[in-house]
């Protein structure tokens, strides 16, 4: 009677030093398969173009920004976009550069078909594991402006091949001839007229000017009443502002982290009454763009209108 209640003892020791083993191995394995997908989460990649809308034939600069990863990527692949471009049309990418949390690359597109693009996400191939999706875009290429009146335009003839003789081209030559004496006569008779003056180059518009033309072309193209373009809409908003501060002030803002900005515009003449504004504007962005943060709906043009007040200040 002892031998069977210590073998049945035994036999319960057995049974739960078998659960306990099956449990820390079922643990194991699901942590095990859920930490790659928290390290995945962290990885985020944001596609952007310089402008909403563009005139056919000219370029639009396309703007990739991942991050989450220690390495710079490898590349992006552009094959999803090839059935709505054409290979020619699309320039070789510039390095990745290291712009704070992010690595950023630019490509610049031909853009020649007029209408409304919509592009898909495009796969961004990492150093480590698998590739990583940006989000779709969308771009308006519109015509070309033509002159008023069409009739002014030369008319196209066709090329006329024959073949020719010494004899064909003695008219030619006579009143060529007859030309270069009057022209002598004339010039000997009548003093050299004073040349005209230069027409003066036309001027460059200021980086006020065209900070303030892509944001009334974003304010015309409105992306936030698109819940699935809240995030390339600030995306936009940061780039034209960090843009006009590069170009207005003089120091890498395309390239600087937020924190790093606001160092640097410590040392220009940007007032000192928008600085708070610039740096609330550039946080929400980074917010949006990094940390999938979703603004309240009328929040959206204030950031606009915000981004229009820091653009209307000048160096000068």
């Amino acid at each position: 009677m002892g031998e069977f209640l210590n073998t049945a003892a035994n036999g319960r020791s057995s049974g739960r030093q078998v659960a306990s083993i099956g449990l820390k191995m079922w643990l194991g394995w699901v942590l095990g398969g859920l930490m790659p997908l928290g390290l995945a989460a962290q990885i985020r990649a944001v596609a952007s173009f310089d402008r909403p809308s563009v005139e056919a034939g000219d370029t639009a600069v396309l703007r990739v920004q991942v991050t989450g990863v220690q390495a710079a990527p490898q590349r992006v692949n552009l094959a999803a976009w090839l059935p709505l471009l054409t290979a020619d049309d699309i320039r070789p990418p510039s390095p990745w550069r290291r712009a704070g949390e992010y690595w950023v690359q630019t490509t610049a597109i031909v853009l020649l078909d007029t209408g409304r693009l919509t592009l898909p996400p495009l796969p961004v191939l990492l150093q480590v594991g698998d590739p990583v999706l940006t989000n779709p875009l969308e771009i308006n290429v519109t015509a070309p402006r033509v002159p008023a009146d069409l009739n002014a335009m030369a008319p196209i003839r066709d090329i006329r091949r024959s073949s020719a003789t010494w004899y064909d081209y003695w008219p030619a030559a006579l009143a060529a001839a007859l030309a270069i004496a009057v022209a002598l006569w004339w010039r000997q008779k009548r003093c050299r007229p004073t040349p005209p003056p230069p027409t003066p180059e036309p001027a460059r518009p200021s980086a006020q000017d065209i900070a303030l033309q892509k944001l009334d072309a974003l304010a015309r193209e409105k992306p936030w009443t698109q819940p699935d373009r809240i995030g390339e809409y600030y995306a936009a908003l940061s780039w034209i502002v960090r843009e006009f501060l590069e170009n207005e002030y003089n120091f890498p803002a395309l390239e600087q982290t937020t924190t790093e900005i606001a160092r640097s515009i410590a040392k220009t003449p940007f007032p000192v009454t928008l600085r708070a504004d610039l740096q609330r504007l550039l946080e929400q962005a980074d917010w949006v763009k990094f940390a999938n943060a979703q603004p309240e709906a009328e929040r959206h043009k204030h950031w606009l209108q915000t981004a229009r007040r820091i653009c209307k200040t000048d160096a000068a």
